[in-house]
């Protein structure tokens, strides 16, 4: 199993007038969880796209919101790919806020796609062999 940590203060910005985070700006914590994980590992979505001609979009999203993150939080994003990656992928995705308590969790499936013609494809060698460290 593969599990990554980053970090996203709350911007004002995100905020409803009550000073929450908007629901709809959830899956853009997700996405950034996402990206940092693959960077963590050594590849980036640029590479992805540029150098291996593979396109990863979201087929689907789970979210279930528990508790509110609040203007000036500093929430962490935990990351984890729970199983090899096959012709798909599955991010699980957990926001804890600074006093620990998880505040949101969700499930993001992306597949992959060779760029050119966009047919469906298995998981690029490059993060197959980035990702088999943490599954045996």
């Amino acid at each position: 199993m593969f599990t990554f940590k980053t970090v996203k203060r709350v911007r004002y910005g995100e905020t409803d007038r009550m000073g929450i985070l908007y629901h709809g700006h959830y899956p853009l914590y997700y996405e950034i969880g996402r990206v940092e994980a693959m960077r963590s590992l050594g590849i980036t979505y640029r590479a992805m796209e540029d150098e291996y001609r593979v396109l990863m979009p979201v087929v689907s999203l789970e979210i279930r919101y528990l508790r509110p993150a609040r203007y000036d939080e500093l929430i962490e994003i935990n990351t984890t790919i729970r199983k090899m990656p096959g012709n798909e992928i599955y991010f699980h995705m957990e926001l804890i806020n600074e006093r620990q308590t998880l505040i949101n969790s969700g499930k993001v499936r992306l597949v992959f796609l060779e760029a050119e013609h966009r047919n469906r494809i298995e998981c690029p060698p490059v993060l197959v062999d980035a990702l088999k460290p943490y599954f045996g």
